[in-house]
C-alpha cells in the first residue's frame, strides 16, 4: 500500500509540475477563440490573423461594462478601428487611441452583442500589454473571461503580455 501512495504521490507530483510548466508558458494569440460570438456569457476574445489584432467583448442579454488599456512597447499601433461600435444613448461605446500611437483606451458597453477594436502593429520585436477588466461599478480582473488565440488561453496575469508579431 505504501509503494502505491509513493507512486500516486509522484504522479501527482509530476502532473502538478507538467500543469505549472504549461501555465507558465507564452500565450499564443493566433487564430480566433472558439466559442466566441454573441450570444455567450460576457467575456472577451483577444487573437490576431492575417488581418491583424482584434480584441471582442461579447455577452448574452445583459448589460455590462468592459474596460481596457492596450500598451505597445517597441513599435506603434496602425490602422486603429472600431468594430461594431455604438456611438449614442446609454450604450455608447468608446476607444481613444494615444497621440503617439502607443496607447488605446476602450470603454464599451456590451448588451446581448460584440463590440470591439481592431489594429495593426508596427516596428521590429513590439510587445503588446493587455490590461482587461468586465464590470460598472467595481471593474474586475477576471481571467476565466478572457479567452485569447485558438486555444482560448486565459491570462494569469492582469496586465499580460504577448509578442505583437508572434515568436
Amino acid at each position: 500500500m505504501l509503494k502505491l501512495a509513493g507512486r500516486l504521490g509522484v504522479a501527482v507530483l509530476l502532473a502538478y509540475m507538467t500543469g505549472a510548466a504549461l501555465a507558465d508558458q507564452p500565450l499564443n494569440p493566433h487564430g480566433r477563440p472558439p466559442n466566441t460570438a454573441a450570444g455567450k456569457v460576457e467575456h472577451y476574445a483577444v487573437w490576431q490573423d492575417e488581418g491583424g489584432w482584434h480584441i471582442r467583448t461579447m455577452t448574452k442579454e445583459f448589460d455590462h461594462h468592459f474596460r481596457g488599456v492596450i500598451e505597445v512597447r517597441g513599435g506603434e499601433f496602425v490602422q486603429v478601428k472600431g468594430y461594431k461600435l455604438e456611438h449614442k444613448g446609454p450604450e455608447r461605446d468608446l476607444f481613444i487611441e494615444g497621440p503617439e500611437h502607443h496607447v488605446i483606451n476602450f470603454d464599451f458597453s456590451t448588451k446581448g452583442s460584440i463590440d470591439g477594436v481592431d489594429f495593426r502593429v508596427k516596428g521590429k520585436e513590439p510587445m503588446l500589454s493587455f490590461t482587461l477588466t468586465i464590470g460598472e461599478k467595481d471593474p474586475k480582473f477576471e481571467p476565466g473571461r478572457i479567452f485569447v488565440g485558438s486555444s482560448g488561453a486565459h491570462p494569469s496575469t492582469n496586465p499580460f503580455e504577448i509578442p505583437a508579431h508572434g515568436r
